[in-house]
């Protein structure tokens, strides 16, 4: 029983020695600094809670004016990231920060910093690392006037997912987004307002990959079917980027061409020769290096593959087909047995019209004619004659295919480099 009259007694005892705060301790203090600057600081500051929005009413919303000073960018194949450097320029009315300048020595201004008032929560919706803080406004000072405008100026880095589209590698263009806006507040509570020329690019560092072409911004209202009731507008500002194709020019459609060239002049060689034969092992193993190096330069991933890809795998598999005709020529021409019917059917009917005598016999060697007019004049008439033309029915049969097959290419090459070529 003494213990509960002792634990009574202190606390009646406490509560007389300490006073709690009521309605009437709510006005702040007099500060005892001697600066007009200070003082007023102090007086703004008082009772400041830098976790309320900012409003006399709660049910008006705070409109949240921003601009984008880009001062550099880069845009990662590997980890298809668009990161922005840039100051974001940032405006609000905080009516909660007011004051008449005839009581202070007529100051307008003061600055303080984002941790001492409250600041918007703006934040990036597609930031590339999901479990990094979006929000980007970070620790800076801010000019306040008397009025209760609030503008911050932090410098920001961003870092937005933008998947790239490499068909038309090494001339391609990209679009990337940043969407901006608040990451807890609703529309009735924080609007985010868009201006004209919400970007500034005046002061931006040129990229030596990249180049703006263009850049738009679209406020979203933000009405999903979850919350019918509520809007969470936010802002696109949407970046078109072409890159500098100069040296991805010079290392990957110039030797592809030149690779065009060589393979239509090694068709163009009688399959006796053996430079022939040399140049088309050369070109199928310098075909194979430069699939590999564009391979290597750039990240083969999603659904389009690059057309200049494309064009190399296409023109790998043309070069490796001339390896093969090449060797089948040769051992054609090597044939000592006679040649089937159809065979001399088809070559006595190519041989038939001006044209065909034109292609199988313009570049019909000399040493050739010759022996075989040798050997006419040294037979017996008909039969001599007759054998002879069987035996050079291989060589012409064999040219007869060569020269095709030479078309056929210069054709297939046409269509690819119209419908492939970036």
């Amino acid at each position: 029983m003494f213990i509960k009259y002792f634990y009574l007694l202190f606390f009646v005892t406490l509560t007389e020695q300490y006073h709690f705060p009521g309605a009437d301790d709510l006005n702040c203090p007099p500060s005892n600094s001697g600066t007009t600057y200070v003082k007023l600081k102090d007086a703004v500051l008082c009772n400041y809670d830098s976790s309320v929005r900012p409003v006399a009413n709660h049910q008006n919303s705070t409109t949240v004016s921003f601009k984008l000073v880009l001062k550099y960018f880069n845009f990662n194949l590997e980890s298809s990231t668009f990161s922005v450097d840039a100051w974001m320029s940032m405006y609000w009315i905080d009516q909660h920060l007011t004051w008449n300048p005839s009581d202070h020595d007529n100051i307008k201004n003061i600055f303080l910093f984002t941790y001492e008032i409250w600041t918007p929560d703006i934040s990036i919706y597609n930031l590339a690392n999901q479990g990094e803080d979006p929000e980007l406004v970070s620790t800076t000072r801010c000019v306040i006037s008397h009025l209760g405008v609030v503008m911050c100026v932090p410098p920001i880095h961003l870092d937005a997912l933008c998947v790239p589209n490499l068909s038309k590698y090494p001339f391609d263009t990209q679009e990337c987004q940043l969407r901006l806006g608040s990451w807890m507040h609703k529309g009735e509570e924080i609007d985010v307002k868009v201006d004209k020329n919400m970007v500034s690019t005046t002061d931006l560092i040129p990229n030596g990959e990249w180049e703006i072409l263009s850049h738009s911004t679209v406020r979203h209202k933000g009405v999903y079917a979850c919350c019918p009731n509520s809007t969470y507008p936010s802002v696109d500002v949407t970046f078109t980027i072409k890159r500098l194709a100069g040296s991805h020019a010079a290392t990957a459609v110039i030797p592809t061409i030149v690779l065009v060239i060589l393979t239509i002049c090694l068709l163009s060689l009688s399959p006796v020769d053996k430079e022939r034969m040399i140049l088309a092992y050369v070109n199928l193993l310098a075909h194979f290096l430069q699939v590999q190096y564009i391979g290597w330069q750039l990240p083969l991933k999603g659904d389009n593959m690059p057309l200049i890809i494309v064009f190399s795998r296409d023109s790998l598999l043309l070069a490796m087909f001339a390896l093969l005709f090449t060797l089948v020529f040769r051992s054609l021409l090597a044939k000592k047995t006679m040649p089937p019917g159809w065979v001399s059917s088809i070559v006595s009917g190519v041989l038939a019209c001006k044209p065909g005598q034109v292609i199988l016999l313009s570049d019909y060697s000399t040493k050739e004619s010759a022996a075989a007019k040798g050997e006419e004049d040294g037979a017996g008439i008909v039969s001599t004659n007759t054998s002879v033309n069987n035996l050079q029915d291989w060589e012409l049969f064999t040219r007869l295919l060569d020269k095709l097959f030479f078309i056929i290419y210069i054709i297939v090459y046409f269509v690819m480099i119209i419908s492939l070529m970036p």
